[in-house]
């Protein structure tokens, strides 16, 4: 019995491009999800510093003591008023919680796509079918960067109200198209 080494051959170049998606899916999942754990580690702490600050001044403007501890008191809660503008202003000018709601969207689409690549690659469907959920994925790919980098774009370049409004600009994840026999459609 024959064997057609050809079609053999052009099943292992998909298995090989199926790998090569698989690897890159799963190099920019890590690449964002270490993004985000920043950007949610940075927001946290910059929310705090700055609600711990304003407790601590409010706190020494109401203290009842003698007018010589009055006049420390009332200085250092200036220093400390001036330090929470500059977080204050951190914070605006780097929008890390924007970025850390903006990495979440983006993490979770790469998962999301990291499973149908999964799917794809333990079905050994047909070449024609493989090649064109191969394209699909890769595509996916490429548009959850480019709307990742848009919407890092849009956080920076728009006036810091209409960032608030809407933190990001990506669309809802798209599937690859999945042909119906693997789909189990009948």
């Amino acid at each position: 019995m024959e064997q057609d080494h050809g079609s053999d051959a052009h099943h292992d170049g998909q298995d090989g491009r199926w790998l090569f998606v698989r690897s890159e899916v799963d190099r920019q999942l890590e690449v964002f999800a270490r993004r985000r754990r920043r950007d949610k580690r940075k927001a946290f702490g910059l929310q705090t510093a700055t609600v711990t600050l304003s407790a601590t001044v409010t706190v020494l403007l109401g203290l009842r003591t003698s007018d010589a501890a009055r006049t420390w008191l009332l200085n250092i809660a200036l220093v400390l008023g001036a330090a929470i503008t500059v977080l204050a202003a951190m914070e605006a000018f780097f929008s890390h919680r924007r970025m850390w709601v903006l990495r979440t969207v983006t993490v979770r689409r790469l998962e999301s796509l990291s499973r149908q690549v999964a799917f794809h690659m333990a079905d050994a469907g047909t070449a024609r079918a493989d090649a064109a959920a191969l394209s699909a994925c890769l595509a996916e790919l490429d548009a959850i960067i480019a709307d990742d980098v848009k919407a890092w774009q849009h956080l920076h370049e728009a006036p810091p109200e209409a960032a608030s409004r809407r933190p990001y600009d990506a669309p809802e994840p798209t599937a690859p198209a999945v042909p119906e026999e693997q789909a189990g459609i009948e």
